[in-house]
């Protein structure tokens, strides 16, 4: 492939350009993570949550800038999807914050599949970002914040296998794990994130007028304070 992008370092990665919007608004956070990690290894790029947290913003910002701040990347976005990428969840990588990720056979294989949708990276070099952002990024409308998606969020809430205990009376202590991935945490995972992912969650469950779903999160923050702090 003569046209790719050449990366030498992690600070190259603010050339990339962005992909088109269309192309990737339905596709799962996790899976455009597996096309960015795929392009770290082919440039081999530490593959840090940093690294990945650019170069997913870098190529979607739609789906990974920082709400209201399109110019900053939303590391917590990032984590999250490295979170259900794991062995337990989605099966797509392995490796952890501290030694770096890395695709497993699955991994690849989706993150070749895209590279059929997306072709190879670009260069937005010379670009200014904020131009950049705005051929690809429309204004949202005051109170449609994208990071919270109330609708998918309780989805998903109510589609995990905590919800499923706590739904038939079988939630105990040791479902502190499965409380992790709900809130898309690390054991490094700083108190304030935390925070902000419960939070987010409540406020979801309160926009979606979903009263199961608030009894539910309700009895996480009971039953396990220790998930909110590191």
């Amino acid at each position: 492939m003569t046209d790719v992008l050449k990366i030498e370092n992690e600070k190259d990665l603010g050339k990339v350009a962005a992909k088109r919007r269309d192309l990737y608004e339905e596709i799962p956070l996790v899976f455009l993570t597996a096309y960015s990690l795929y392009w770290l290894h082919e440039w081999k790029v530490r593959r840090s949550i940093e690294a990945i947290a650019v170069l997913n913003w870098r190529l979607f910002p739609a789906k990974f800038a920082m709400v209201g701040f399109d110019e900053y990347p939303d590391a917590f976005r990032t984590n999250r999807s490295l979170l259900q990428m794991q062995p337990k969840y989605r099966n797509l990588l392995t490796g952890a914050a501290v030694k770096g990720f890395s695709l497993n056979q699955r991994g690849m294989e989706k993150a070749r599949e895209l590279n059929g949708v997306f072709g190879v990276p670009t260069s937005d070099a010379g670009v200014p970002l904020g131009e950049a952002k705005k051929a690809v990024v429309p204004v949202k409308k005051a109170g449609l914040a994208r990071s919270l998606e109330p609708d998918r969020e309780i989805g998903r809430v109510k589609s995990s296998k905590l919800f499923q205990k706590w739904a038939d009376g079988a939630m105990t202590d040791r479902d502190l794990i499965h409380v992790h991935a709900l809130l898309s945490i690390f054991d490094h995972t700083p108190t304030p994130v935390r925070t902000r992912a419960m939070k987010d969650l409540e406020d979801a469950a309160a926009k979606t007028g979903d009263q199961e779903a608030a009894r539910f999160l309700g009895d996480i923050r009971k039953m396990f304070p220790q998930a909110f702090k590191k």
